[in-house]
């Protein structure tokens, strides 16, 4: 079955001062380079994002929150709620490093895997594979199973939005850090990275200058 991809684009950008998504880095936007990276990948990309309009112009469906002002859970919730894919790229849209080596990556590990769990027997598979750089986990570069759907949704019921509680009753493998910057092709330090103020944006368009070439 087909790979779903999630962009999630809820956030306000209040510490950018504008739409982060919509920033340009090497001639294009940053949500942009995030779907040329997913299309060659994703058969299915979906955009969950408060402001229908700002994304219209990607040509990509645009869904919102069923649970309002919930942050990114809710996010995730709605674009597995709107996929019919086992596995289901999730990533920020405030990533601009993130590239289809990485996302490859990701599904190579969770399907790898669910290959050996299914062989083994007995033992069931990861629901969720969470790239890790250092000491840090990134939820929001990931790939989940569907099948977490129902106790996700649980949650936000239940007004617990903390993604880091969630993860911890999952049953979770994370990608490393060094396999991952050598499928995408980039140091560790850009693989997450994200912008969220506009010292971040500089730092940024300074990486792309260094990296001699387009994103």
């Amino acid at each position: 079955m087909e790979t779903t991809a999630v962009i999630l684009a809820g956030g306000k950008s209040s510490r950018m001062g504008e739409n982060k998504a919509l920033m340009e880095l090497g001639g294009i936007t940053v949500m942009e380079k995030i779907i040329r990276e997913l299309e060659p990948i994703a058969g299915r990309i979906v955009i969950v994002a408060d402001d229908k309009e700002a994304y219209r112009a990607f040509g990509k469906e645009v869904i919102t929150d069923m649970y309002k002002g919930a942050g990114p859970l809710a996010g995730l919730h709605a674009g597995l709620t709107s996929s019919a894919s086992t596995w289901n790229i999730a990533v920020a849209c405030d990533t601009p490093f993130a590239n289809r080596g990485l996302f490859q990556e990701l599904l190579r590990q969770a399907r790898q895997s669910e290959s050996k769990a299914a062989r083994e027997g007995g033992s069931s598979g990861p629901e969720a594979v969470i790239a890790r750089t250092g000491d840090r986990v990134h939820p929001l570069l990931a790939v989940y199973r569907r099948s977490v759907l129902p106790g996700l949704e649980r949650e936000l019921r239940l007004g617990h939005y903390k993604m880091t509680v969630w993860l911890d009753g999952l049953r979770t493998e994370y990608a490393d850090g060094e396999k991952l910057a050598a499928a995408a092709g980039l140091p560790q330090e850009c693989l997450a990275f994200n912008m969220n103020r506009p010292e971040d944006y500089e730092k940024a368009k300074a990486w792309l200058e260094k990296m001699k070439g387009p994103l």
